[in-house]
């Protein structure tokens, strides 16, 4: 085997080797490109969550209020029913006292 032989192997290998190379860097592009993708999507959903959880906030805020207002009105309805039951009693006395007074 000669040296110009020798050379030619050498420029096939290296040939060979940069089309590998190439097409190992186009695979590397296209990846990258998908993470870019990926990124992006991940980026849209961390604020879609964001928002959800904004949300979620201040629905619970509203409930918390909604609670606050029940308990308010389950006091009135007690009070109302306490004093419901005073004036039947009040008027079962004055009842009782009216007809002593008419008999």
């Amino acid at each position: 085997m000669d040296l110009n032989e020798l050379a030619g192997i050498v420029k096939q290998g290296f040939k060979e080797m940069h089309e590998e190379f190439a097409a190992v860097n186009g695979r590397i592009d296209k990846l990258e490109t998908r993470m870019d993708g990926l990124e992006q999507r991940m980026d849209g959903l961390e604020q879609r969550m964001d928002g959800l959880e904004q949300r979620m906030d201040s629905l619970e805020q509203r409930m918390d209020s909604l609670e606050q207002r029940m308990d308010r009105v389950e006091e009135g309805v007690i009070n109302i029913e306490n004093d419901v039951n005073f004036l039947s009693q009040k008027y079962g006395e004055h009842s009782v006292m009216l007809n002593r007074l008419i008999n």
